[in-house]
Order: C-alpha cells, then structure tokens, then sequence
C-alpha cells in the first residue's frame, strides 16, 4: 500500500492518471484480513485520490475472484465515495435557519431540510451491510457478512439472463482461452 500511494504521489505530481491495486487482500478466504485489507486500501486510495482502483473482489494476491467480495466491495466503495464528499454546506448559511425553525418544529427530521438532504447526504449500504440492533440481527438468524453476501450473489444469479453471444462464438472463445490451443511461437513473433 505504502508503494502505491507513493507512486501516485508521483503521479499526481506529474498531473498523470493513476491506478492501484488497493482494494484486494492476501486472504485466502472472505474473513476479517479479507475485509480489513481492503478497506484500508481502498479507503487510502479515495483520499488519495487514485483514479483508477483496482482490486475488487480479489482475494489472495490476485489469484482468486470472489463474488461474494465483490458484493461486498461494492458496499465499501459507496462508503469511500461518501467518505470523499465529506460534509457539503447546502444553504447559506447551513445553521442558523434550522436553528430558528426548530423551536416551532418538534425535532429536525420533519424540518423542510432534512427532507430536502437526507437522501444525498445519508449513505444507505444494501444489507450486506448491517446497521440493525442485536436483537434485530438475532431476529435475522445472526447471519455474518458472508453469508449475506452469498444470498445477494445467488438473488444476483437468478436474475441473470444468460449470455447474449450465440453457442458458436462461445465456443470460439473458449478454445481460444484454452491453454492446450496457444502457440507461443506466434505470440512471441507479435
């Protein structure tokens, strides 16, 4: 992590793009290192402003591809994106009317404001995220993070359609993507 952000020091300093891989883990399985490693990468990288952040997903430097991840990355990414904005003064100046209009509403949540806002300014995480009381988690069947994710991945599935490429090019693709069916000796004369 200390590498890449130095490197997109540079890169900054150049005023050219830049790209991370800082949203992955060394993890061999979804589990905490899983989560804390991504999300200090990826959070390092929103504030520093990479442009382009790899790594969703990916468990075990590079080589695994977790679905389950991704669904969960996603979630961390719309946090780093909120995280960004920061606090956006609406109106001018942001305090003093709300302050005013309190002492004739009961509480801020029915105030012109917070309604207007609440919406932009409040980050919502799917359920894979869980914000819910422990009674409320308890109540769910104490699903962990995993788990959730694995049910999101399978509603995701059932939803999907299928390819939209025809059988003959499916197969095309695949004996190209086999290993037995390269030739080296041509790609080494590209």
């Amino acid at each position: 992590m200390i590498l890449d952000l130095g490197y997109v020091e540079i890169g900054k300093f150049l005023n050219l793009p830049t790209h991370a891989y800082l949203g992955l883990s060394d993890a061999k399985i979804l589990d905490t290192q899983a989560g804390f490693e991504s999300g200090m990468g990826g959070l390092l990288a929103g504030i520093k402003g990479v442009n382009m952040i790899s790594g969703a997903g990916m468990i075990d430097f590079e080589t695994t591809q977790s679905i389950q991840k991704v669904v969960i990355d996603n979630q961390m990414c719309g946090m780093i994106y909120k995280f960004n904005k920061g606090i956006v003064q609406r109106d001018e100046p942001i305090a003093k009317n709300l302050l005013i209009d309190l002492e004739e509403k009961s509480h801020m949540l029915s105030h012109d404001h917070t309604l207007k806002w609440f919406r932009e300014e409040h980050y919502i995480p799917n359920q894979i995220i869980d914000r819910s009381t422990n009674e409320e988690w308890i109540n769910k069947g104490r699903k962990s993070i995993s788990q959730r994710a694995n049910e999101e991945v399978d509603k995701l599935l059932k939803k999907y359609s299928g390819s939209s490429l025809d059988n003959d090019t499916i197969s095309s693709l695949t004996e190209i993507m086999s290993y037995e069916n390269i030739d080296y000796r041509k790609l080494l004369e590209l």
